[in-house]
């Protein structure tokens, strides 16, 4: 099993590395936004030491967490479930979406991991992804790469012909046309959507608020323009307050070096009080407003001692120092999430076999990627703590099982006995 394992993991990887476009994106993208980021950490120390802080403290108080931001939300007359399962979060979605024919999309991994968005394609119902990047993947069928910009390693030439296709007519392999097609192609099918389906970046829990970012005003349209509003976020992804919830959007926001120009924090439902002061609820935004929040993996992960797992953004900018991801590309990490956080995660949402699959014995354990993380996530050394869990259930690389096999028999890692190199020793003097 073992060998057949690591097999399909080389197989995977030589597919990889020769998607050249791919692999030349990786090499000069990620090398330059590397350096890029390396530059500015100095002045994004002091951030990342709140970051830092906000999450240690929030993980290690989840479960109160989790009681403030249910009552605090509810209070401001959002719809709130909590759900201990991915499975159970789906079932809510797909009641809540009874009869629905086409939903309206944001990012939301969350969702993606949980199953709701293949659950409800097979129901029937058209899933419109709003973010460009998404949208690329979505209608063009290709493998996403980076979580906060999955299309970027397609070529212009491709995502022109992708458009083109989908649009009916020749869009040029250019950024201002491709532009002009893809705002065509998703406008008219968001103006549509009486139900959204988000993410969350940030919830704070005393001030029961979800918190947006977006560069595209994605997000922000079809909050607004839908009768329901359904935002399926992890535990993970609650803080203590709207403050702490600022930092960690500004986080996200300084490392990854984009620019935010949209940050919506929703409290609820749209209302008005113009009438006679009275509050009443529905008026030009979403007339519901729907929280899942889900457990699934987070707790055990915590309990396992992986919570720097739950200090995770998915910001992305642990991707761009990874030298796996420079020399595997697209084979290192998860579907739903590339890279080394990527292969962790999987651990806990499909179990140790598809951790190794994913590429669990690529990291090198160099740790590059802890310096440019907000949260300074040693992914490295949860990565050697799965190996050892991975080795114990017979996943070890065979190779390597090899090696530690003439290590205890020869004390020697080529297999050969003491007596045989002191012989050669004594002939070759």
């Amino acid at each position: 099993m073992s060998k057949e394992i690591h097999d399909y993991v080389s197989e995977r990887i030589g597919k990889a590395v020769l998607n050249k476009p791919v692999m030349d994106f990786f090499e000069f993208g990620l090398n330059y936004k590397y350096q890029m980021l390396m530059k500015k950490m100095p002045q994004l120390k002091k951030l990342s030491e709140s970051y830092r802080r906000i999450k240690e403290y929030s993980i290690n108080n989840l479960e109160e967490l989790v009681k403030i931001a249910k009552e605090n939300l509810e209070k401001n007359n959002n719809h709130v479930f909590i759900a201990k399962t991915a499975e159970d979060a789906k079932k809510y979605v797909l009641k809540e979406t009874e009869g629905v024919d086409l939903i309206t999309k944001s990012k939301s991994t969350t969702a993606k991991e949980c199953g709701i968005t293949k659950a409800l394609e097979e129901r029937g119902v058209t899933i419109i992804e709003t973010d460009l990047g998404d949208r690329i993947i979505q209608i063009g069928k290709e493998e996403p790469s980076l979580p906060i910009g999955p299309a970027v390693h397609v070529t212009l030439g491709r995502v022109a012909e992708i458009f083109s296709k989908d649009l009916g007519y020749e869009v040029e392999p250019d950024f201002e046309p491709i532009r002009i097609a893809a705002r065509k192609n998703m406008r008219e099918k968001m103006l549509q959507g009486k139900t959204c389906l988000t993410g969350a970046n940030a919830i704070g829990a005393e001030d029961g608020i979800i918190g947006l970012i977006e560069n595209e005003g994605n997000i922000s349209l079809i909050t607004r323009l839908a009768d329901k509003h359904i935002a399926v976020a992890g535990i993970d992804k609650i803080v203590p307050d709207w403050e702490s919830a600022t930092t960690i959007i500004k986080s996200m926001e300084s490392f990854l070096d984009i620019c935010g120009s949209y940050t919506s924090f929703i409290k609820g439902p749209s209302r008005t009080a113009d009438l006679q002061g009275i509050n009443v609820l529905g008026m030009h935004g979403a007339q519901e407003v729907h929280v899942v929040l889900v457990d699934d993996w987070r707790t055990r992960a915590k309990n396992s001692g992986f919570e720097e797992l739950l200090y995770c953004t998915n910001c992305s900018a642990c991707f761009f120092a990874c030298t796996a991801v420079l020399a595997g590309g697209l084979a290192y990490g998860s579907e739903d999430v590339k890279g080394g956080i990527g292969v962790v995660r999987s651990a806990f949402t499909d179990g140790i076999e598809d951790a190794v699959k994913n590429g669990l014995f690529m990291c090198i354990g160099c740790k590059a990627c802890t310096e440019l993380c907000p949260g300074r996530i040693d992914i490295a050394s949860m990565i050697e703590r799965l190996r050892a869990i991975a080795i114990e259930q017979g996943f070890g690389v065979p190779s390597h099982i090899k090696i530690a096999e003439y290590m205890d028999k020869y004390e020697n890692p080529f297999g050969e006995s003491l007596e045989k190199k002191t012989e050669w020793m004594k002939a070759n003097k």
